[in-house]
């Protein structure tokens, strides 16, 4: 990956960034997208070797997990079944929903102290 891919690449993750923050949308297919865009950013930062403390967070960054599931304890199932489901969907969705957030503005944080290290050289 050259430099000018790289920065496009950085445009490229800013921009889906902010199109999950105003949607919400957390399909399959987008955050499949998103999540190999960010492990080529990560792959071509780890070449380079920008930093230590870079080196550190992008080791310890993985991949993003797309099948992610909340569990459930008993409480929250016996309380699903006493609604018949109602609140055992709303919580799943609002826990996934507060998951796929966490994990994309973390990346997001990520590429954008990559691009500041190397605005700087």
């Amino acid at each position: 990956m050259t430099i000018e891919e790289l920065f496009h690449a950085f445009t490229d993750a800013d921009f889906q960034y902010t199109r999950f923050m105003k949607t919400k949308d957390y399909e399959r297919i987008k955050l499949a997208r998103y999540d190999n865009l960010i492990e080529g950013i990560r792959q071509q930062a780890i070449k380079m070797d920008l930093s230590p403390g870079i080196n550190e967070e992008l080791q310890a960054i993985g991949r993003m997990d797309l099948d992610y599931s909340p569990n459930l304890n008993f409480i929250r199932k016996a309380f699903g079944v006493l609604t018949f489901g109602y609140s055992k969907r709303k919580f799943i969705s609002k826990k996934v929903n507060q998951f796929y957030l966490r994990e994309i503005h973390q990346r997001h944080l990520v590429v954008q102290m990559i691009q500041n290290h190397l605005a700087q050289e």
